[in-house]
C-alpha cells in the first residue's frame, strides 16, 4: 500500500518543475505583450513552486523584476538587489543591465540609478555596465528632474545638476 502512495507523490513532484517552467514561459510571453500584471502573476506562481536551486529560478525571478519595473520600480529594485545578493553567482552584469533598461523604459530613472550603481560596484571593469551607466546618466541628464540630477551628483557624476 505504501508504494501506491509513493507513485503519485513522485508524479506531483515531477510536474512541479515543468509547471514552473511553463509558468515562467507564460510570464515572459505576457511581458513581451506588455501585460506586466499577468506576467507578475505567472512569475509569482512559478516561484512559489521552486527553490533557489531550481535551474529556472533566476529566469523566473528576473522576469518578475522586469514585470515589477513596469508596475513598481521600488519593488523591482528591491527584488532584484535581493536576488543579486542571494544568488550572486547566478546574477551577472547582463542582468543588472536588463533591469536598468526595464526601469528606464518605464521612466523610472531614480531606481535605474540604484541598480546601475550596484552593477558598477559589482562589475567595475565591465564594458556592458559602463554602456548601461552611460545610457542611464544620459537619460537622466536629458530628462531628469532635480531630485534625479541631485542623485546623479551624489554618485559622483558631477555637473549633472542644472
Amino acid at each position: 500500500m505504501r508504494r501506491l502512495f509513493a507513485i503519485p507523490l513522485v508524479l506531483v513532484a515531477a510536474c512541479g518543475g515543468s509547471d514552473s517552467k511553463a509558468l515562467t514561459s507564460a510570464g515572459l510571453a505576457a511581458l513581451g505583450k506588455g501585460d506586466a500584471q499577468t506576467a507578475l502573476s505567472k512569475f509569482d506562481t512559478a516561484l512559489a513552486g521552486m527553490d533557489r536551486m531550481d535551474k529556472n529560478y533566476v529566469r523566473a525571478a528576473l522576469g518578475r523584476c522586469e514585470a515589477l519595473a513596469s508596475l513598481d520600480g521600488a519593488r523591482a529594485t528591491r527584488s532584484f538587489l535581493e536576488l543579486a545578493a542571494t544568488v550572486p553567482e547566478k546574477v551577472g552584469e547582463a542582468d543588472f543591465s536588463r533591469v536598468c533598461w526595464a526601469l528606464l523604459k518605464n521612466g523610472d530613472r531614480l531606481h535605474a540609478m540604484d541598480v546601475m550603481k550596484a552593477g558598477e560596484t559589482r562589475f567595475p571593469d565591465s564594458a556592458n555596465m559602463k554602456a548601461t551607466s552611460t545610457a542611464v546618466v544620459a537619460a537622466t541628464q536629458r530628462e531628469g528632474k532635480p531630485a534625479e540630477l541631485q542623485k546623479l551628483d551624489s554618485f559622483g557624476y558631477t555637473g549633472s545638476s542644472k
